[in-house]
This record gives C-alpha cells, sequence and structure tokens, in this order.
C-alpha cells in the first residue's frame, strides 16, 4: 500500500518543519511543494490501494509514488545528519567545522536539487493521476449500474428500516451516545462513529436520530446520507429540504437554480441561530465532510453533528476540529450473537 508511507511522510514534513527553523532556503521550498502534492494525491491513494492488484498501470503508479516518498524520506535523514555535526571544542575542532561546513553546504545543494527532482517526478505523477482517475471513476460507474454499489446501498436503506424489537446489544451503546448529544459543551461538537462495515453504526446512529429524548432536545434535526459517490449539490438540496420542513417553512423556489456555495450559505444562516442535530451517514473521505463543515455553524446552542464513517482518518480528523468524541462499535459477545442468530433464525 503506498497510503501508509505517503502519510507518515506528510506528518514527518510537519515535524521537520517544527524542529528546523532555520533550513536552508532551496531545501524548504522543495519541501513545501512536495508536502503539498503528496496531500492532492492522498486521496487518490485510497482508491488507487484498492485496484492496483487487478490493473498493472495503476500498480507501476502506486510502486512510483511509495518509492518517492522513501527517497525523499532519506534526504530528509541525510539533511538532519548534515545538520547536527557537532566536532568538539578547540583549535583543531574549529577547522573541522569550517571543513565540514564547506563540505555540507556542498551537500546541501545537492539535497535541493535531489527534492526539486522528485517535485519534477511528483508533477508528472499528479498528470498521470488525473488519467487514471478518470479511468477508475468509469469502473466505480460500471459496478454501480451492475449492482454492485446498489447492493451495499439497499443494505443501508434496510438498516434504517430496522425496528427496535429487532436489535439486540443497542440499548447501553445508544444510552452512551444520547448522553453525548444532550449534554457537553455549548459549542458544535462532532460525534463520529467509526469502524468498517457491517458494524452497525448506521443502525445505532438512526436509533440515536429517533430517540424521543433527543426529538425533544433537537427541534432542528437532519439525516444526510453521504455516500461513496455522493453530488454535493444533490446532498445541501437535500438538507435544504429537511431543514426548512423541520422549521415548518416552504422551500424557497430559488433553491433549484443556486450555486452551492448559495446553499451553503442558506443552510449556515438557518442553523446560525438554532439548536440543531445534523447526522451525516457514510462518509467515506475527508473531503465529503469538508464539502459540507462549513454550511454547519459553531453556534453557542449545543448543536451536534454525528458522523459515520469507516474511514478513521475522517472520524478522528472531525472530532480532534470540534473537540467532539469519537465512538468505536465493537463485535456483540458470544451471548448477544446467539440471541441476534435466534431471533434472525426462529
Amino acid at each position: 500500500m503506498a497510503e501508509s508511507p505517503v502519510n507518515f511522510l506528510i506528518k514527518k514534513l510537519a515535524t521537520f518543519f517544527e524542529n528546523d527553523a532555520n533550513m536552508m532556503r532551496g531545501v524548504r521550498e522543495e519541501v513545501v511543494c512536495i508536502s503539498g502534492e503528496l496531500e492532492r494525491m492522498r486521496a487518490f491513494l485510497k482508491i488507487a490501494d484498492t485496484y492496483q492488484e487487478s490493473d498493472e498501470e495503476l500498480s507501476v503508479w502506486v510502486n512510483q509514488v511509495r518509492d518517492v516518498a522513501h527517497e525523499t524520506e532519506d534526504l530528509l535523514a541525510e539533511y538532519t545528519l548534515l545538520q547536527g555535526n557537532d566536532h568538539g571544542t578547540g583549535f583543531y575542532a574549529s577547522l573541522c567545522r569550517v571543513a565540514c561546513c564547506i563540505r555540507n553546504v556542498k551537500a546541501c545543494y545537492r539535497i535541493a536539487a535531489d527534492l526539486k527532482s522528485i517535485n519534477l517526478r511528483l508533477r508528472k505523477f499528479r498528470e498521470d493521476q488525473k488519467r487514471l482517475h478518470h479511468k477508475f471513476s468509469r469502473v466505480e460507474q460500471g459496478l454501480s449500474s451492475a449492482g454492485g454499489l446498489n447492493t451495499w446501498e439497499d443494505r443501508r436503506d434496510d438498516a434504517l428500516l430496522l425496528d427496535k424489537s429487532d436489535l439486540v446489544g443497542i440499548d447501553e451503546r445508544k444510552k452512551q451516545l444520547v448522553g453525548w448529544l444532550i449534554k457537553g459543551g455549548s459549542g458544535r461538537e462532532v460525534v463520529s462513529l467509526s469502524g468498517q462495515g457491517g458494524m452497525g453504526k448506521t443502525t445505532l446512529a438512526k436509533q440515536v436520530y429517533d430517540d424521543a429524548e433527543v426529538k425533544k432536545h433537537f427541534k432542528v434535526r437532519a439525516w444526510i446520507t453521504v455516500s461513496r459517490s455522493f453530488q454535493i449539490r444533490d446532498l445541501l438540496k437535500d438538507m435544504v429540504g429537511q431543514l426548512y420542513k423541520a422549521i415548518k417553512r416552504r422551500v424557497p423556489p430559488a433553491v433549484d437554480s443556486m450555486t452551492n456555495n448559495r446553499l451553503k450559505t442558506m443552510i449556515k444562516e438557518l442553523l446560525q441561530r438554532r439548536k440543531y442535530l445534523i447526522v451525516l451517514d457514510d462518509v467515506w473521505q475527508l473531503h465529503s465532510w469538508r464539502a459540507v463543515q462549513y454550511a454547519l455553524p459553531n453556534n453557542i446552542f449545543g448543536s451536534r453533528v454525528v458522523l459515520t464513517t469507516r474511514n478513521n482518518d475522517v472520524a478522528s480528523t472531525a472530532v480532534i476540529e470540534s473537540e467532539g468524541k469519537m465512538y468505536n462499535p465493537e463485535p456483540l459477545p458470544p451471548s448477544e450473537s446467539w440471541d441476534l442468530l435466534c431471533k434472525k433464525a426462529f
């Protein structure tokens, strides 16, 4: 997987900046560019890691990105070593420092040149990425039309229709999450439910959303299914429609012709002075959260956003930024698993 070394390198680059305020100018400029290029590649790498085994061209691209990440890491380690040389004290040590300084300057210029070469390669990779992304977008659309994604979405819809009598082992989990929503601070907080598919995140979130105490506490609520193939415009219009219904007002006809930014502004204005609960179900990527994040105002009325995702990076980022809470559903213990089996079988 290329995603892991790239994520590791991005974190290392951030630490590198913090620990070396006097970094040589040429090195700093190239490192900034490398960090930016890798950040822009990170989302696509998640897709690439899924498909690389079945596509030789994509596999080559992934390996090249991984190699560049390792090369960059080696160059940064060499640069750090050069900056940390210590020759002691005294006249001889001073001569050694002068000679070493000359050699180090030459080495640093070479490192800067190598980093520049890496930047050029990364830009080429980015061009390749655009073409590959287009290619695999068509593949995903094909899967969807053939029923590959629809099957999962059907199961998600089924989870929303489950009756409480069909559920096992949910009461304590639900009680904990309800407490997080109606208690806590006055600012907007995010509660993330993170875990692999099939762990019951959507089912649990829906039970909490429909809880009588939660309904009483939050007069303005909306449930938004994001999904892997969401369209931001459809998502925003859906949210506007649910919010107007919650405040018992008609949706303005002009909504259909509004830009995405205008829709976000409308949502923000509707929520700014209200205590609200928004559930964003099935968020796959960080950019999906970013697409709606700033339309949900951080007011002082104890508003909450519940986010369900398989992506732990999405969950933790949203929680850290809002000083919220993260919940990781665990598999049912054996006794409750048996109860569930009996319900389904008999």
